[in-house]
């Protein structure tokens, strides 16, 4: 069963959009498979495996994490729902993000508009929340492999993700888990050079992605301008 995501995802005629792209091998609004960037020591079968994951869901920062239809919904209804939503909302500019470290992985973060930033994110958890069927066991087990502090328990459990309201960090995941080491510190740096762009990155609207069979790749399904 098809499953559905609210993304950010930059403008597909951007420098992020395009560099993002590179950096994972792969486009997923053209399903386009792209030559990764070449890092010095790093064989490009082993730069495919430490990104194998990220790339899997396209180049994207999470609003709302992925769900199937509830019962009585569909797609169709959902576009609705989302260029209503899109129409209301005025673009977040000047992200200005850079590498960072989140745990164990790299991903781009925001330096500014973290408060814009953080209200879009909830408004889209909690006015698409009715499209939202409820988890299922395999659902529930597989958010728990990983340990979930008692709020981030809750959050799941009434929005089936652990991590929106005060426990979200808008980010654009570049790598999957990386042991600290020489070569996690080679793939850190290849990324800042590789996204020190000089180009502003705006959040324009929304992006529609869609899983259709378990472990398939994303798909960047429609894009939704904001105040249109």
């Amino acid at each position: 069963m098809t499953r559905y995501a609210l993304y950010f995802a930059p403008d597909s005629d951007s420098a992020w959009w395009h560099a993002g792209n590179q950096w994972l091998g792969r486009d997923a609004e053209t399903a386009e498979a792209l030559p990764q960037p070449a890092i010095e020591g790093i064989q490009p079968d082993l730069q495919h495996k430490l990104t194998h994951d990220a790339s899997r869901y396209g180049f994207h920062a999470t609003l709302k994490a992925p769900f199937r239809l509830a019962p009585g919904y569909t797609e169709a209804a959902l576009h609705l729902a989302l260029q209503d939503f899109c129409r209301q909302q005025a673009p977040v500019r000047g992200l200005a993000p850079d590498v960072q470290w989140m745990g164990n992985f790299l991903a781009l973060r925001p330096t500014e508009n973290q408060a814009a930033i953080n209200a879009l994110a909830f408004a889209c958890v909690e006015q698409f929340d009715h499209f939202r069927a409820p988890m299922s066991e395999a659902d529930l087990a597989r958010r728990q492999q990983h340990p979930l502090s008692p709020r981030q328990q809750a959050l799941l459990m009434q929005w089936g993700y652990p991590y929106t309201q005060e426990e979200f960090r808008f980010h654009m995941t570049l790598t999957d888990r990386l042991e600290p080491g020489a070569l996690a510190d080679s793939i850190h740096t290849a990324a800042q050079k590789h996204f020190d762009l000089d180009a502003p990155l705006d959040i324009t609207g929304l992006a529609l992605f869609t899983e259709h069979q378990a472990g398939a790749d994303f798909q960047l399904a429609a894009r939704f301008p904001f105040g249109q």
